[in-house]
């Protein structure tokens, strides 16, 4: 009888020491598995975040500037206040990339985007429109504020002096602004009319801010 217990007892010891590392193992499994999936939501992050961002000037590309124009909308329709919107444009930029070649072309983009997200606030949006344009959305600014803000990146971009070799790259930019909801209460519509307003500058001799009024074509 004792020999049996002896033996009874040998066994459920060896049970419970595997069980203990059955145990182990499932616990060690979990954690990677936990590792893994914590992984998968970063590279999943990081994914999304590329997938909204221009990988040349890092600055919001169309898809993410459409969604954060469509969240800045519903923010301003909720709070009762002004979204500004200035379209930015490089002048003459297919004269420029013809003339001195595709890199130097997008040296000037990345300049742009530097100068003027270091001018802009926390609140503000740059998004790159496409091509040579760039999209900077101002969350509670009057019209005639962001005239002002449009005007001082202007200079400041006029300035900007890119050393390729043995030369000194500058340009210039010109700027359409319009304001929700005085000017457009859909997204397209506000674009359009910082557009417009875009266009007048550039008809008028570029290097120069214009604001949107509805009496432009």
């Amino acid at each position: 009888l004792i020999d049996g217990v002896i033996s009874a007892a040998h066994a459920m010891a060896e049970e419970s020491a595997h069980s203990r590392e059955q145990l182990r193992s499932l616990q060690a499994k979990v954690e990677v598995t936990e590792a893994e999936l914590i992984q998968l939501h970063q590279e999943l992050d990081n994914a999304s975040a590329l997938a909204r961002h221009d990988p040349l000037t890092d600055a919001l590309n169309r898809k993410g500037l459409d969604e954060a124009l469509i969240r800045e909308m519903s923010s301003m329709r909720r709070k009762e206040t002004t979204l500004s919107v200035s379209l930015l444009d490089i002048d003459n930029f297919k004269q420029l990339n013809d003339r001195l070649g595709h890199d130097v072309g997008d040296g000037a983009l990345v300049h742009l985007a530097d100068v003027t997200r270091r001018h802009i606030r926390p609140s503000d949006t740059l998004a790159r429109y496409g091509g040579e344009e760039f999209v900077i959305l101002m969350p509670r600014m009057p019209l005639d504020k962001a005239v002002e803000r449009a005007e001082s990146w202007r200079c400041k971009i006029a300035d900007i002096r890119v050393v390729f070799g043995n030369f000194k790259l500058s340009f210039t930019a010109s700027a359409g602004v319009a304001a929700y909801p005085d000017h457009g209460k859909m997204p397209d519509e506000l674009t359009h009319a910082a557009d417009t307003a875009l266009y007048g500058a550039k008809n008028s001799g570029r290097n120069r801010v214009v604001a949107y009024s509805p009496a432009q074509p």
